[in-house]
């Protein structure tokens, strides 16, 4: 199976030389990669021209945009320069290192199961535990009753207890999809990664979408991958925690049917949420309303066009993946956030998230 590497770089140079290198490792005997750069200001560029020029086992290319087109931008534009032989493409941030194994055990799982359009690595994180132990970082997405959506396992500590299995969906910070899913899901003008979204919940969407149009994910923990998430700065930024704030509720627009019984779940953590934004980062609230009041009319064409096409209904993704909301563990980061405390936000830890985490 021939597979494509895509990696989205925008000022990313401190921790592309490591993936690269990690790239250029694999055993899967058929991998090019591709380096799409959003205008960066550093030096990304040289470094993978760079690594280009040492590549022995796997081409590197590189893409040059001539300006920042986020992450999904940065994707679509990446997928229109493969070869029509290409069948899979591993979707990799820059600050994730591979096993020189993961793209061969992930491309074993894709071809097992024609219906198999994602495949989820374990996923760690670069900074171990207090003790030395290794923490994941995802084992895929989970979703909530509430629609706010979690990492599988995010910071707990890896015993191999998650065992391999069918996931809702997959994080976009490094996952195998099959070519044939992501055309299959591709919008009618052309995307297959929503542009709108720009970088945040993106990876969400397409689990939505690749579920009602009867595709499936699968969790392989034998593939594994670091992640040091929080490699282009800091995560609560005024336009990171817009992005979050509005694409939540424009992805659960374009996908979603929440049974009537869970709409309050949504509403009060969706106030909640919003409070937060008002108390911690204040400027952002006013740029997430703007964003919502532009793209909403757009999420409601893209809901027409998904619902014309969908095989599964929302409600059946919902009945066969909503987990129940975990209220106390909720609010009480909630608060923590809200008092400074929690990471991410200014004064209260390390920042998180390259480009500001996948979900809740």
């Amino acid at each position: 199976m021939r597979v494509a590497a895509i990696t989205i770089s925008w000022n990313s140079a401190d921790h592309l030389a490591a993936l690269l290198d990690s790239l250029e490792a694999q055993d899967h005997p058929d991998l090019e990669v591709v380096v799409l750069d959003n205008a960066s200001g550093d030096d990304a560029v040289e470094v993978v021209r760079a690594a280009a020029a040492r590549a022995v086992a796997h081409p590197v290319r590189l893409l040059r945009s001539g300006r920042n087109r986020g992450f999904c931008g940065g994707v679509n534009a990446a997928l229109g320069f493969l070869d029509d032989a290409v069948e899979a493409v591993l979707l990799v941030n820059p600050d994730v290192v591979a096993a020189p194994d993961l793209v061969r055990r992930c491309v074993a799982r894709l071809a097992s199961d024609p219906r198999c359009g994602s495949v989820q690595p374990r996923v760690r994180r670069s900074v171990p535990g207090p003790d030395g132990q290794a923490l994941l970082d995802t084992t895929g997405h989970e979703l909530t009753t509430a629609r706010l959506y979690r990492n599988r396992g995010e910071g707990a500590i890896d015993r191999d207890a998650i065992a391999p299995g069918e996931v809702f969906g997959a994080s976009g910070a490094c996952v195998l999809h099959r070519r044939a899913m992501l055309e299959d899901i591709r919008w009618a003008d052309g995307q297959v990664l929503t542009e709108a979204l720009f970088a945040y919940f993106d990876d969400v969407e397409v689990d939505w979408r690749a579920r009602r149009r009867g595709w499936t994910a699968w969790y392989e923990p034998s593939a594994v991958a670091r992640h040091e998430r929080g490699g282009a700065g800091p995560r609560r930024t005024r336009r990171v925690e817009a992005l979050n704030h509005a694409n939540r509720l424009l992805v659960t627009v374009t996908c979603d049917r929440p049974s009537p019984r869970w709409w309050p779940l949504l509403l009060v953590t969706t106030k909640l949420k919003s409070l937060e934004l008002l108390l911690t980062v204040p400027l952002a609230f006013p740029l997430a309303v703007s964003r919502l009041a532009r793209y909403l009319p757009a999420a409601w064409s893209r809901r027409r066009e998904l619902e014309a096409r969908a095989v599964v209904s929302a409600g059946d993704v919902e009945a066969r993946w909503a987990v129940p909301f975990r209220w106390g563990p909720w609010v009480a980061t909630w608060w923590q956030r809200i008092r400074g405390r929690a990471p991410g936000v200014p004064g209260g830890g390390r920042g998180g998230g390259r480009r500001g985490g996948r979900g809740g």
